[in-house]
């Protein structure tokens, strides 16, 4: 081989190498990036957590599914309480099981919807489900009534249809309500679900998980999620008491939310039809119910069920009838919603639970409740989960059987701290700004009347372990493990639940920090507790 050519070839060599090697570079950097951003997200800004844990199971025809016999927690979106969440071995989020012998001998009604029908913010007892089946059990005749709540976050009307089609017991219900959201038009056009055909008629789509669905378990997915929605906007009227007054750059999703595209309404008309024919070709009977966080629905969407015959009941109507403030009364400052969320909360499930009672009460032929019975014969449910503000009001044994069950299929979680409220008063270990509470392995940090400047400063949390020997690697020359934490208010609320270390403690310093090691920590509050030999 001729000199030159062999130095051609071996420069050729080292330029690949040199490439090879900087892309291996740029690909490690990357991932480093992500991992570490992943971890800054999960450290500092855990609100994509919810998002992040949802327990799914990716399913070919409905996209998404609920995991049968599944066991995990949430925050509450007000308290920041850590709620169990439990589906059954359906799926369904309720206080026991359905066998196939516990629908056939009962009557049976079913509702399907999405977050607003499932409600995993509260606790189960308060999602209206559960006090409506109490209400329908308490003079039946001799009937057993069941209420199914069949209702997934996140799931629009083609989702809704079809886990009712592909539910072998479907033809156990008797009663059917579909639980309507204003996105539900919009959310059928975008899981490609179902479609319009070239003659205009309905035709299954041929959508799937994509390629990023093993993403979803990531926070950093939903950062770029959220730039993606905040980068496509749109120029969208504010309107106010029927009056447009403004107008803002808006992410174009709350545009196709107000003004769903003409093939939503098509669509959403179809669906409808369908859902009725399936439901009413079983012998059952359909309903749609109006939130009484929304209007009669966007557009020509209250026309459309309407016009195709179906009977709905409108809980804002109800609602109104019941509090006379209501109607006058913006959604945004319900007492009947979350105030960081938009989601009905637990007074606007109770509620919905009395107004959907009135509806079936007179459907199903029961005996009447008087309103004072029937909110008497609710405070007597709620005294079974928490203490009644009736004075001296015992819990209904009916009651305290729910709630008895309901533990049963917590399970394991039953031993978990996070599982309680507030923690055990004895268990209280330092009584400062925020008083720490010591449980099992966790630490709680718990104020009352909390507000966001309380939680504007990062808190310290040193550990001494009782053998340094279990103290990582990385901590061993500090002598102590450190567990400092920056909390935002409205991700937990007023209590903080913090896990220890597993290596038994001899005891932590803990409390709130500002400033640099260079200026001197300033600490505005902080605490020591040794535990005792």
């Amino acid at each position: 081989m001729p000199l030159a050519l062999g130095k051609r070839n071996d420069r050729t060599r080292v330029r690949i190498a040199g490439t090879f090697a900087n892309a291996v570079l740029a690909l490690a950097s990357c991932f480093a990036v992500l991992a570490l951003s992943e971890l800054g997200l999960r450290w500092f800004m855990p609100k994509y957590a919810h998002l992040a844990d949802a327990a799914f199971l990716l399913d070919s025809d409905l996209l998404f599914v609920r995991i049968p016999n599944h066991r995990h927690f949430r925050w509450h979106p007000d308290t920041g309480a850590q709620i169990p969440v439990f589906h059954n071995n359906l799926g369904l989020r309720q206080h026991r099981n359905f066998t196939p012998a516990d629908l056939e001998s009962s009557l049976n009604i079913g509702f399907f919807g999405d977050s607003f029908t499932e409600n995993t913010g509260m606790p189960v007892h308060s999602s209206f489900t559960e006090p409506l089946d109490y209400l329908l059990n308490v003079e039946t005749d001799g009937r057993q009534i069941n209420v199914l709540n069949f209702g997934v976050e996140g799931y629009g009307t083609a989702q809704s249809l079809l886990r009712y089609e592909m539910w072998a017991g479907r033809e156990a219900l008797d009663h059917v309500f579909y639980v309507y959201w204003t996105n539900d038009p919009v959310d059928n056009l975008a899981n490609r679900l179902f479609r319009l055909d070239e003659s205009g008629q309905l035709a299954r789509g041929e959508a799937a998980p994509g390629p990023f669905a093993p993403l979803a378990g990531l926070h950093v997915a939903y950062l770029g999620l959220d730039a993606v929605g905040r980068l496509a906007t749109h120029l969208v009227g504010i309107t106010v008491d029927g009056e447009e007054r403004k107008r803002e750059w808006l992410p174009r999703s709350y545009r196709y939310i107000a003004n769903p595209p003409p093939a939503a309404f098509t669509l959403f008309r179809l669906l409808l039809r369908r859902f009725k024919a399936a439901v009413e070709g079983n012998g059952a009977s359909f309903h749609l119910v109006w939130l009484p966080a929304g209007d009669d629905g966007p557009g020509s969407v209250a026309d459309i069920v309407r016009e195709e015959g179906v009977e709905s009941i409108n809980l804002r109507d109800c609602f109104a009838a019941l509090d006379p403030a209501f109607p006058s009364t913006r959604w945004q400052n319900s007492p009947y919603r979350f105030e960081l969320d938009s989601h009905w909360n637990e007074a606007g499930n109770r509620l919905g639970a009395v107004c959907l009672h009135r509806f079936l009460e007179g459907s199903l032929n029961l005996p009447h409740l008087a309103e004072a019975a029937v909110t008497q014969a609710l405070d007597r449910y709620y005294a079974a989960f928490e203490p009644s503000d009736a004075e001296g009001l015992a819990a209904d044994p009916a009651a305290v059987a729910i709630r008895a069950r309901y533990d049963a299929l917590g399970g394991e979680f039953q031993d978990d701290p996070r599982f309680h409220r507030t923690p055990p008063p004895e268990t209280l270990v330092i009584r400062s700004h925020f008083d720490v509470y010591l449980q099992d392995g966790w630490l709680a940090y718990v104020r009352e009347d909390c507000e966001p400047a309380d939680f504007e400063l990062r808190f310290f949390l040193h550990i001494d372990p009782l053998d340094e020997a279990d103290l990582p690697p990385h901590r061993a020359e500090y002598g102590f493990d450190n567990g400092d934490f920056a909390h935002r208010f409205g991700d937990a609320g007023c209590t903080i639940w913090r896990e220890l270390p597993r290596y038994p403690i001899a005891g932590f310093r803990t409390g709130q920090f500002s400033g640099d090691e260079d200026a001197g920590w300033e600490k505005p509050w902080a605490a020591e507790y040794v535990v005792p030999l």
